[in-house]
C-alpha cells in the first residue's frame, strides 16, 4: 500500500513537472493535455486520476509554489495583526527575496502572465489575482481603521499600488535577464512605499504649474 502510495505521488509530480515545462515554454493556451500527459510519460487516464481539468492543473501548480508570506498575509487579514502596514512591508520583502532564489517561484510567474491563455487559464488567474486583491485590501483596512493609513488612500487603492509595485518588479527583473539585485532594491522601495502609505507621511510637493 505504501510502495503505491509513493508511486502515485510520483505521478502525480511527474505531471505538474510536465505542465510547469509546458506552460512555461509555449503557454497555457497551446498546452493540451494530451501534450502534457506525453510529456510526463502517462496516459491520459492517469492525468485524469489525479486532475479533473486544466485550471486543476494550474491550482496545483500555484499551491506547489505559493509562497508562505501569502498564507501568513491571509492569516493576518482574518485575525487581524497590531501593524498591518510594517507586517506588509516585512512580508513583501521576504517574498522578493525567496522569488529571486526561487526557480519554481520565477516560472509560475511567468505562467501566470502568459499573453496567451486559454478562457479556462485566463479565468484561473483573474481569480488568483481577484483574491490576493481582496486579501491585501482586507488587511490594509485594519491601518485605516486603527488610523494609520494616510486619508489620501483607500484601502482598495493602497491595495493596487502594493499590487502593482510588486507585479511591476517581478516583471522587469525576469524581462530584464535579472540585471539589478530585486531583493535589496525592491526592499527600499517597500520601505519608501509603506512610508507614504502610512498617515502622517510628508505630502508630495506639487509641480510647478
Amino acid at each position: 500500500m505504501r510502495r503505491s502510495k509513493e508511486d502515485a505521488e510520483h505521478t502525480r509530480q511527474a505531471i505538474l513537472d510536465a505542465a510547469e515545462e509546458l506552460f512555461c515554454s509555449q503557454g497555457v493556451a497551446a498546452s493540451t493535455l494530451e501534450k502534457i500527459s506525453r510529456r510526463a510519460g502517462v496516459t491520459r487516464g492517469a492525468l485524469y486520476w489525479h486532475f479533473m481539468d486544466k485550471g486543476d492543473l494550474l491550482e496545483a501548480l500555484h499551491n506547489r509554489s505559493r509562497p508562505v508570506q501569502v498564507a501568513l498575509i491571509e492569516t493576518a487579514a482574518e485575525t487581524g495583526h497590531e501593524d498591518p502596514l510594517g507586517f506588509l512591508e516585512s512580508a513583501g520583502i521576504e517574498m522578493l527575496a525567496t522569488f529571486e532564489q526561487d526557480e519554481r517561484q520565477q516560472r509560475m510567474f511567468l505562467i501566470m502572465n502568459s499573453h496567451s491563455p486559454d478562457e479556462e487559464g485566463a479565468a484561473w488567474v483573474q481569480r488568483v489575482n481577484g483574491d490576493l486583491f481582496r486579501t491585501l485590501s482586507s488587511l490594509i483596512r485594519q491601518a485605516q481603521a486603527n488610523g494609520a493609513l494616510s486619508p489620501d488612500f483607500s484601502p482598495e487603492e493602497a491595495g493596487v499600488i502594493t499590487l502593482a509595485t510588486m507585479h511591476g518588479l517581478l516583471h522587469e527583473w525576469l524581462r530584464s535577464g535579472k540585471s539589478f539585485p530585486l531583493a535589496s532594491l525592491g526592499a527600499k522601495l517597500m520601505v519608501r512605499q509603506v512610508a507614504m502609505l502610512r498617515h502622517g507621511a510628508p505630502k508630495p510637493r506639487t509641480a510647478p504649474g
